[in-house]
């Protein structure tokens, strides 16, 4: 399947998010290429939206490559089969961690301007990204939601490895899982399912959420 970009894409997945009815939404994107995906989501359900503020843990050699996700509150998730293969020293994955944190942090406080974050509790919260490849980061955004004790969580995104697909439906705290394709090729790539797939700034997310919240 193949998109025209991320907007058009939220507009296709919230056709399949609204059959399944759910109470008292909220629509949380992962920054920053499931911000627009996510934004459209919610415009087309006029559900309300925001953001979850994490980072990749890097591979320090491989930077477009990452063995970890840690969350603006610190919630982290690690791929500790990749990690060992690694052989990185507990202080170098310290090190790497609280800078991706402290990045975070920054990122909380330019998305959100310091609002407290809105409560779960009770919620069908909607985890929306442009696509799951390992499915690490969406794992890091649900650990994060589950603290908050929501009514249940339903994780959104057009597109999605056959790899992680199987790892979040694994997680039966994950009440949904919508995708519009799964891919089993081996080297699977988001981008290789949309016309145009740009790289987002920190002010591109500001600016689409702000459109949402006007």
């Amino acid at each position: 399947m193949l998109f025209q970009n991320r907007t058009q894409a939220g507009e296709k997945l919230a056709l399949e998010v609204a059959k399944l009815a759910p109470i008292d939404p909220l629509v949380l994107s992962l920054p920053r290429g499931g911000v627009p995906v996510g934004c459209a989501v919610a415009r087309m359900l006029n559900w309300p939206c925001d953001v979850i503020p994490l980072m990749k843990i890097t591979i320090p050699w491989s930077p477009d490559a990452s063995y970890g996700v840690v969350v603006m509150d610190g919630t982290m998730v690690m791929n500790k089969p990749l990690v060992h293969r690694l052989e990185l020293s507990d202080a170098e994955l310290e090190i790497a961690a609280n800078a991706m944190l402290l990045e975070a942090k920054r990122r909380e406080q330019m998305y959100r301007h310091g609002k407290p974050f809105p409560e779960l509790e009770g919620r069908t919260v909607v985890l929306a990204d442009d696509g799951l490849a390992s499915g690490y980061t969406m794992l890091a955004a649900v650990s994060f939601t589950k603290k908050r004790r929501p009514r249940s969580i339903i994780v959104a995104a057009p597109v999605a490895s056959e790899t992680a697909y199987r790892m979040l439906a694994a997680d039966k705290e994950i009440g949904h899982i919508v995708t519009l394709a799964r891919d089993k090729e081996q080297l699977f790539s988001p981008a290789h399912h949309y016309k145009e797939f740009e790289v987002l700034t920190d002010d591109d997310v500001v600016q689409e959420l702000s459109r949402n919240r006007a």
